[in-house]
């Protein structure tokens, strides 16, 4: 049966699109069978009241799309579609009702504790619109823009961002060395794009579960090692599989937090050595410091050369920003930019510019200051709220960073503190997400992010969260 809203106006689809649409619905779920014979043009027109031009005209669409066929002398039948189709249909279905549940949900968030988005008013409007104005009036700008950019990114943003990192990070290196990128993951692309297929890379068990992601889309074989409370120990690695690449985060591990100590990053460097292995080092959050200075980077004694330095602008300035970098080894810099001379920055000029006037004067690292004052005030107020919970349950030590665990005086089932917590209008996150092998987590764990809650709302979040998180019900799970 085919209903038409035949009103005019704004919105309205034309009555064809309609037709088309509900018969082409109909033999998707199989209201109408392969094969069977559907009304004549003439008769569908005369039924619907409307032009036989219109129904030819949707006709002629599913014909053209494969969804019927015209017969000599019989009329238009239902073709056949590939059973794979059917189950496509019913997965795509399924994620819409499942997306459309998520908007449900969201709806009644009123804290997302999140560390992937910021509160909208740290973004540095006013610093960004004057440097981003700057760059547009610089004198080769017009020139620049009228031509591909250069794979590695701008030359002026490159030599300050190796000003920085040998100013902040102790990493001497040469603006040749860096590739500017749109993100971590767009950074690791590139380098298992360039080292090739299934390759071994050994992880920080638990890890970033968006790294491990491209690993696996490349086709990367992934080994893990557990990490203690001074990250990964190498020496613990049972040596049996060729290992090319290490990926490690040394100066802030995530998501547990803890600082890889010295002795440990030498032993890391001489088994890369030795193993003729490289090293990446992600330095994702390393300039939020909130009690000490930054430790230096692992890359500040790479004496063997072996280190890939990745860092992001996205902590500071916003995540949705998109702008992070690869410091190369020296030993393969040529070789990788050979292996992408044919392709060109995917990263926007003019915020390459703007950012190297932010960086050159000084902005950055006032933006930096003010960051580690606000976060450090928002995490000790989750900090002197949870120690007021009847329950025992203690917040992860943060040194840096924007986010911290909640750790139950004993086992929890993670799921079901989650939905706890949102049906009190507080979303908080599982630390399943961060482990290779789920089994092997943790069931005292929670993941809460606060860069994107103002320091006056925790005290009304903590509140919520103690009604979700009672004393009574976390002893029977």
């Amino acid at each position: 049966m085919i209903n038409l809203n035949k009103n005019k106006g704004d919105g309205h689809q034309p009555l064809y699109e309609q037709i088309y649409n509900q018969i082409k619905l109909d033999i998707i779920n199989g209201y109408l069978s392969p094969n069977e014979r559907i009304l004549g043009t003439r008769t569908l027109a005369r039924m619907l009241d409307v032009s036989r031009n219109t129904v030819d005209r949707a006709y002629l669409q599913l014909t053209l799309e494969g969804y019927i066929e015209s017969r000599k002398n019989a009329g238009f039948y239902v073709l056949e579609l590939p059973k794979v189709f059917y189950t496509e249909r019913k997965q795509i279905l399924f994620d819409k009702r499942k997306i459309d549940e998520e908007l449900l949900n969201r709806e009644n968030i009123i804290y997302d504790l999140t560390n992937s988005s910021h509160t909208s008013n740290l973004f540095p409007k006013k610093e960004w619109k004057r440097h981003y104005i700057a760059a547009l009036d610089q004198l080769e700008l017009a020139e620049k823009l009228s031509s591909l950019q250069l794979f590695q990114g701008d030359i002026a943003l490159r030599k300050e961002i190796s000003r920085y990192l040998e100013r902040i990070r102790g990493v001497v290196c040469h603006p040749r060395q860096i590739i500017i990128t749109s993100g971590l993951q767009q950074s690791l692309d590139y380098l298992c794009q360039f080292l090739g297929k299934s390759k071994n890379v050994l992880m920080e068990e638990p890890s970033y579960p968006k790294a491990r992601e491209i690993f696996v889309k490349n086709s990367w074989n992934i080994s893990t090692e557990k990490v203690d409370n001074k990250g990964l120990d190498i020496c613990n690695f049972s040596n049996e599989i060729n290992i090319d690449m290490i990926y490690t985060t040394p100066s802030h591990q995530f998501p547990l937090g803890m600082i890889m100590p010295i002795s440990r990053r030498q032993k890391l460097l001489e088994f890369a050595e030795q193993n003729d292995s490289f090293i990446i080092e992600d330095d994702y959050d390393s300039e939020l410091r909130y009690y000490e200075k930054p430790v230096p980077a692992l890359k500040s004694i790479d004496y063997p050369d072996r280190v890939i330095y990745l860092g992001t602008f996205s902590k500071i300035l916003s995540p949705s920003f998109r702008m992070s970098y690869i410091v190369l080894p020296e030993q393969f810099t040529e070789d990788f930019l050979e292996r992408f001379k044919m392709h060109n920055s995917t990263v926007n000029l003019i915020n390459q510019i703007a950012l190297a006037n932010v960086l050159s004067s000084g902005d950055y690292d006032r933006l930096v200051r003010k960051m580690n004052h606000i976060f450090k005030k928002r995490y000790e107020a989750f900090q002197n709220g949870f120690d007021s919970f009847k329950v025992p349950i203690k917040v992860s030590h943060n040194v840096s960073g924007q986010y911290f665990l909640v750790n139950f005086p004993t086992k929890i089932n993670q799921y079901e503190m989650i939905k706890r917590a949102l049906d009190v209008g507080v979303k908080v996150y599982d630390t399943m997400q961060f482990w290779q092998e789920e089994a092997e987590c943790p069931h005292e764990h929670l993941f809460l992010g606060f860069s994107k809650i103002e320091l006056e709302n925790i005290p009304d979040c903590i509140e919520r969260l103690k009604k979700a998180w009672d004393i009574i019900e976390i002893e029977k799970s």
